[in-house]
């Protein structure tokens, strides 16, 4: 057994390094996930597969055939890599991929047996097509393909099927991971059965393998380590990306001069084969050191034994040139061959071309032309060992001073600051980028650690600071509270309890939101508002009511409902006062006079304050009402037990926007009869919390017609309305309730819902 070199076991041995580095790396992360297992075990086993070219271009013994049971380590390996799906970037069908894998590992077991049983029964054979030991088994060889391609193929259709099932942000990841699979497997599977058809040379098989396995696995490493949740080395990555990048340049420069090498070997044997017939047609009757064939004539086709050729342009042209004292007669064209030895006569490597119309045969021993190559191509491994061994140790040793020790001092310092001790320095020896990361981080903590002193001196004179802010807040609680009751009481005169005007008996009740307690006396404020009167309009014995809700919180809202009530009763007032003066002033017309007055006044304000109302008139002794809405709820008419919706078909802008006192102003009017109850209401009777969302927020009732059986349940009774509501409101509510009757006790009577009838008044 003799160790040959060539620039296959080269190209392979790069693959070979590699990819172990790669498993290495990944097997080496402390706590590692099953994906980084798997993907670990697939460059192992790759790495085993690229061995195996190495034990067979570099070895010329038969011993070197069974490198084909290396080669087997190639299915599994895609096994592994189908895994990986399972398992990245969270596991899934942990059940179902054990079952896929065992049962894929029990057919490569099963195969892998039967091939190695094979190779028992065959002597090995050199194949000069590839140049190395190996068994014939073609049709074992074909299986073998065929399962190589089958289980690139699962593992495809698994990575797609996670891909498609996965999340948005991960269907992106898994779906590079497929891609970047399938560049590293299938353009070597493919320029390898290219090869074997003779398709393409084994030359441009190892490169295509070598350039696709070299970066793929480089990428897929890269794009992994960004986006697994594993803990993996700064350094180890660093030294990853080195090795690949020169790795990669040595093996580009080795194609690019050693390859070349065998056109050199044809050259040079070629020249002694001229020099060898220029001294037997011209010097004495000696031997020469190649064995020449006798010239034949151009009929003469006989010729020994040969090969195929290495490659299916197999014809090597080379230029005429002059070599000295002589002139050259080197032949425009020649063939090489590779003869198979025997017990009598050793390998060869054999030449045809014609010279001056003759053809010669020249032999020259096979193994100069191994020698010659593992001559060319060891110093190429030696400088490939050197690579690795610098890359691996001597970069970690420049990376280590360089780089990592002080970004390890500097996580020792983070360390410490996060346990507390703020003295900590960190020395800054370089000043490159990560030394103004350290002057950074300790003007960080020095700036923490003034801050933590004079949050220590604050917190030593914190109890005094409280007092002192406490007792403030409390004087201008005090003094905000009292803004709130003087508001207050300034709301009180407009509100109204209960008034009974001949037929017409009216009941109101207000909550408002904001509750406030000033000396030891609960109070409320807000900006809902229930007024109601007896006037005489147009001779007749009405009564005017109002139900408002001022827009704004507490104190605002509060003093749009000041400014309304005051405007509101000023109206009233004026009414009392000019009775002689309305006698032919129609319900109707009193409304509009009303309802401009008060935009009028609003409108002072520009937007800042705005009402929404129902301002009305009932004939007490006919019950016929008058209604206008300035966007309020609707009225409810409560009849025989039931609650309905009076439609609302008009509705004016709220009070404070602008209006247009020459538009058709439009009066609704309806008929109440004997035991019919009229309810007015603000918007906080509908705004009421039915229920919590899934965010935690607050889900509130938008169905107005849901406060018809509150009314129907509480048999129109004001308070137990207010009870039913009380503990699902979320702002002020006011209600007006309306009772028409002969008597205080309502008189129960059929009939049906009244119907609003619309007047335009000029």
């Amino acid at each position: 057994m003799s160790l040959e070199l060539t620039f296959f076991s080269f190209g392979s041995l790069i693959v070979c390094i590699f990819t172990a580095v790669l498993g290495s790396f990944l097997a080496a992360i402390r706590n590692r996930s099953k994906s980084s297992s798997y993907l670990a075990g697939a460059f192992f086993l790759l790495s085993i597969h690229a061995f195996a070219f190495v034990i067979a271009y570099s070895i010329d013994s038969p011993i070197a055939a069974y490198h084909r049971w290396l080669i087997l380590a190639v299915i599994p390996a895609f096994s592994c890599m189908g895994q990986f799906f399972f398992f990245y970037p969270s596991p899934i069908k942990e059940k179902f991929a054990f079952r896929f894998l065992s049962a894929q590992l029990l057919v490569w077991l099963a195969f892998s047996l039967y091939y190695i049983f094979c190779t028992f029964n065959k002597p090995p054979i050199f194949d000069f097509t590839e140049q190395i030991w190996t068994f014939s088994l073609p049709l074992e060889n074909k299986i073998l393909g065929v399962l190589v391609l089958v289980y690139s193929f699962l593992m495809i259709f698994t990575g797609i099927w996670r891909s498609w099932t996965a999340s948005k942000e991960s269907n992106r990841f898994t779906g590079l991971f497929v891609l970047f699979f399938s560049l590293l497997i299938f353009p070597p599977v493919i320029a390898n059965s290219m090869s074997r058809a003779g398709l393409i040379s084994r030359t441009d098989f190892l490169t295509v393998y070598t350039f696709f396995m070299i970066p793929g696995s480089f990428v897929i490493l890269v794009l992994y380590i960004n986006t697994t949740s594993d803990q993996t080395r700064f350094l180890n990555r660093i030294t990853g990306i080195c090795l690949g990048t020169f790795l990669l340049i040595l093996y580009w420069i080795g194609l690019a001069s050693v390859s070349r090498q065998e056109d050199t070997f044809d050259l040079s044997k070629l020249r002694e084969a001229e020099n060898s017939i220029f001294i037997k047609k011209n010097g004495p009757k000696t031997e020469s050191a190649a064995r020449i064939g006798t010239p034949t004539k151009q009929e003469s086709n006989s010729s020994p034994h040969v090969g195929a050729p290495t490659s299916p342009d197999s014809l090597k042209r080379y230029p005429r040139q002059s070599y000295g004292y002589y002139d050259s007669v080197f032949p425009s064209e020649a063939e090489r061959y590779f003869v198979e030895g025997n017990k009598e006569e050793p390998r060869s490597v054999l030449y045809k071309f014609a010279l001056e119309d003759q053809k010669y045969e020249v032999k020259f021993p096979y193994e100069e032309y191994r020698n010659f190559l593992h001559t060319a191509i060891r110093p190429y491994f030696l400088i490939l060992f050197i690579t690795v061994l610098v890359v691996l140790f001597g970069f970690r040793l420049f990376f280590r001073g360089a780089i990592w020790n002080p970004l390890k001092n500097l996580l020792i310092g983070i360390d410490k600051v996060n346990q507390g001790d703020l003295n900590t320095k960190i020395q800054v020896r370089i000043q490159d980028e990560i030394g103004f990361l350290t002057d950074s981080f300790n003007g960080m903590v020095s700036s923490i650690r003034e801050a933590r002193t004079a949050l220590s001196v604050y917190a030593d004179t914190l109890e005094d600071q409280v007092k002192d802010r406490t007792s403030r807040l409390t004087k201008l609680l005090e003094q905000q509270q009292g803004d709130y009751f003087l508001t207050s009481l300034l709301l009180k005169p407009f509100g109204i309890d209960t008034i009974r005007n001949g037929r017409v008996f009216i009941e109101s009740f207000t909550r408002q939101k904001k509750q406030f307690v000033f000396k030891e006396q609960n109070h409320e404020i807000g900006g809902d508002l229930c007024m109601s009167t007896s006037l005489k309009i147009g001779g007749a014995n009405c009564t005017v009511f109002m139900n408002a809700d001022a827009m704004g919180k507490s104190i605002q809202g509060a003093g749009g409902a000041i400014v309304l009530g005051s405007v509101f009763g000023a109206i009233l007032n004026r009414t009392r006062l000019f009775e002689d003066k309305t006698l032919e002033l129609s319900p109707q017309r009193w409304l509009r006079s009303a309802f401009l007055e008060l935009s009028k006044v609003f409108e002072i304000f520009e937007g800042s304050m705005l009402v929404t109302a129902v301002l009305g008139v009932i004939e007490e002794s006919t019950g016929k009402t008058y209604l206008v809405n300035a966007e309020h709820p609707s009225p409810i008419l409560y009849r025989n037990g039931k609650a309905s919706l009076i439609p609302t078909k008009h509705f004016f802008n709220r009070i404070g926007l602008p209006f247009d006192p020459s538009a058709t102003f439009t009066v609704q009017s309806f008929q109440l009869k004997i035991g019919d109850c009229l309810f007015l209401g603000s918007d906080g009777k509908d705004d009421l919390i039915v229920g919590i969302r899934e965010d935690g927020s607050k889900e509130i009732n938008e169905n107005q017609e849901a406060f018809l059986s509150r009314i129907e349940e509480a048999k129109g009774d004001l308070h137990k309305i207010y009870q039913d509501m009380e503990e699902y409101l979320t702002d002020d509510i006011s209600f007006l309730k309306i009772e028409y009757s002969l008597s205080k006790e309502p008189i129960k009577m059929n009939g049906q819902p009244a119907r609003l009838v619309s007047k335009e008044i000029n």
